[in-house]
């Protein structure tokens, strides 16, 4: 899910963008943290079975070398204080949601059964873990998609992307530019300025390295609410040869062959 931030935040005392009358909170990013720490993706991927948790914005484990840094982990506590400093909270200090503007949120997403289910149990969560209920609104694919271009949400906005190519890249780079795949509203030069620093390296891990630089300021600011990454399960005989596991799960038939040795199989 995009959060609704704004245009280069990087000082949570900035106040957001506006795209309607009321404010909206996600533009705080301790805000947007805290509704992301208040989520237990680990339970999410033993819901949905064929996905994996993550905290980051590139894949885990998909790119050997890449020195992948590690976003919010589950915690509703910490959720709690960073709602309070962000000024939710009674008259001792402490955080009260009933001071949090739930009604000036909302879950928006494109209509699909998945994906009503994924916005479903982030509300269960938030309701659970945080005392809030941030409505749900679902919409047709194509009305979503210019929604959620114009910045006309409130709050947070569902968003997936399947990457192009084998690269970090493709993950990072929908961020260097307002508009078009980046939906959240938010854009630092300084992010544009790593990744092309990435991108002039001649030493592979020090390309990734600079671009897990690039991706740890994303985390920082929190323009997104990483969920899960696709997942397949699948088995297959030890005596299938020339069959392994891969990013898409797309296997080259033509070297899958059954092997009749039995010292051979697996």
């Amino acid at each position: 899910f995009f959060f609704q931030a704004e245009d280069g935040i990087r000082d949570s005392s900035v106040t957001g963008v506006q795209t309607c009358a009321l404010p909206i909170s996600t533009a705080d990013v301790r805000v947007r943290h805290a509704l992301n720490m208040a989520v237990d993706k680990e339970a999410y991927a033993r819901y949905r079975r064929t996905v994996k948790p993550t905290t980051s914005s590139v894949p885990l484990g998909m790119f050997p070398g890449y020195p992948s840094p590690q976003g919010d982990v589950f915690d509703p506590a910490r959720a709690k204080a960073l709602l309070a400093e962000a000024g939710y909270k009674n008259a001792a200090g402490e955080y009260d949601p009933s001071t949090f503007p739930a009604a000036e949120v909302e879950a928006t997403y494109n209509t699909s059964e998945s994906n009503r289910a994924t916005a479903e149990f982030l509300q269960a969560q938030w309701k659970q873990n945080l005392g809030i209920t941030v409505a749900l609104h679902n919409m047709e694919f194509r009305t979503f998609l210019q929604m959620r271009s114009r910045l006309d949400y409130l709050g947070l906005a569902r968003s997936g992307w399947i990457g192009d190519y084998m690269d970090p890249y493709t993950f990072l780079s929908m961020y260097v530019a307002e508009g078009g795949e980046n939906g959240s509203g938010w854009f630092d030069p300084a992010f544009a300025t790593l990744l092309n620093d990435a991108n002039r390296q001649h030493d592979p891990l020090e390309r990734y390295r600079r671009l897990a630089d690039a991706e740890r300021l994303l985390l920082e600011v929190q323009p997104t609410l990483p969920l899960f990454n696709n997942a397949s399960n699948w088995v297959k005989k030890p005596f299938v040869k020339g069959m392994y596991a891969n990013p898409v799960t797309m296997h080259p038939w033509k070297f899958v062959y059954i092997e009749h040795d039995r010292s051979k199989w697996d």
